[in-house]
């Protein structure tokens, strides 16, 4: 297949069991489908289409999918495409990608693209995608592959802590799209991941020291976009987890998932105001292992998982639990005023590795513009497909 064939996915819709919520299943298990990583925009402004990845013929490509009629056009082809990297930018006119170590900017319209940044020979690029809000900025990771553990084959979680504890060399590069001009915001031995623009402001970059929860010294760490005034925002010992730091829509504060391994075994999230610097707990919540915010604000989508032990650390040498218990393995939605959760749908992933990229089974939630609806992964019917709930 090659850019602009058309592919037609046939849509199912069903009842959740559990709760009675209208939920379609928008790709085909016969095959592995997922959309981007959960903060990226992956849906056009006026929330017909949406950009997510298939393998199919043995090679993964992105694809943007019409959602009322499954048609899906696609944007890309040849071997190295992220397939977690993509986003559309806010006025619907580019796709931006990672393909090997290059980064595109593709006319929607046209399909004309060009190459706004490449990282140097012997460095690599992560794939987490960092946009202002405006797009004409981005940071990424880049890290000195002569300093990385060497990974064993397979995407697995087999490489998690060695990458850690092998404190590669790593740097955020801040990137002009429009102009093609970059520059380095941070360099250190450690290795990093998550990079994040503050919404509005654009002053700020979010990111984390990755790696497992016991390994690291913390997690949540900020920096000017100029390079000074890197901060840690929170410490963190051996037995806690934080995970999936994201900016609020507003820019005011970053929001995180707090999970304690020991003592109380407490969860919930929590808030820190760039305002006071200070930590809030917002509410008690589920064990999500990510969440995200609608564009409003007014909501939050959580991806419960019902086992306790942490995902990297799953035995990831079989498909699925075959016991039939239904686990703690929800879409759960947050009134952000009431500071309520309500139970959505069972996912039922079996989040394990073994599709080809960690991170397939994921369910990753996101709320589409609208808000009526959230969209998710799972491997619940077969191989990992799209799901879209009505909320």
């Amino acid at each position: 297949m090659a850019k602009r064939d058309i592919i037609k996915n046939q849509f199912h819709t069903y009842k959740d069991t559990y709760t009675g919520t209208n939920v379609t299943r928008l790709t085909e298990p016969d095959h592995v489908s997922h959309h981007m990583y959960f903060y990226n925009n992956m849906m056009t402004s006026d929330g017909k289409k949406l950009l997510y990845s298939a393998e199919l013929n043995g090679e993964r490509q992105l694809y943007l999918m019409d959602i009322e009629t499954g048609d899906a056009v696609q944007m890309t082809e040849g071997t190295g495409v992220a397939d977690y990297s993509g986003m559309i930018t806010a006025d619907d006119r580019y796709l931006i990608y990672r393909q090997g170590e290059r980064f595109m900017k593709q006319d929607l319209d046209t399909g004309e693209e060009e190459c706004f940044y490449e990282t140097p020979e012997g460095w690599s690029a992560g794939g987490d995608l960092g946009p202002s809000s405006d797009y004409k900025y981005m940071s990424i990771v880049e890290t000195r592959k002569d300093t990385t553990a060497k990974r064993k084959v397979g995407g697995n979680w087999d490489a998690f802590a060695e990458n850690c504890l092998a404190k590669p060399l790593c740097r955020i590069v801040y990137i002009d799209m429009e102009k093609g001009t970059s520059r380095i915001i941070h360099e250190e031995r450690c290795w990093l991941g998550h990079t994040q623009i503050r919404p509005i402001y654009g002053d700020k970059i979010l990111f984390c020291h990755e790696g497992p929860y016991d390994l690291i010294d913390a997690r949540l760490w900020c920096i000017n976009i100029d390079g000074t005034g890197l901060t840690c925002l929170r410490e963190q010992p051996s037995d806690l987890i934080i995970t999936h730091e994201i900016w609020m829509p507003d820019g005011e504060s970053v929001a995180y998932v707090y999970k304690e391994t020991t003592g109380k075994m407490e969860e919930n999230i929590r808030m820190i105001p760039m305002s006071t610097m200070k930590e809030e707990v917002f509410m008690n919540c589920s064990p999500y292992a990510h969440f995200n915010v609608a564009p409003s604000g007014k909501y939050m989508v959580g991806d419960s998982q019902g086992h306790d032990v942490p995902i990297h650390m799953l035995d990831h040498s079989k498909e699925k639990d075959r016991t039939g218990e239904v686990k703690n393995d929800f879409i759960y939605i947050v009134d952000v005023e009431a500071r309520k959760e309500i139970k959505l749908c069972y996912h039922g992933s079996s989040w394990r590795a073994i599709y080809g990229n960690s991170q397939d089974t994921h369910p990753h939630p996101f709320f589409t513009k609208d808000s009526k609806h959230v969209i998710f992964t799972t491997d619940l019917e077969g191989k990992p497909c799209l799901y879209m709930a009505e909320v």
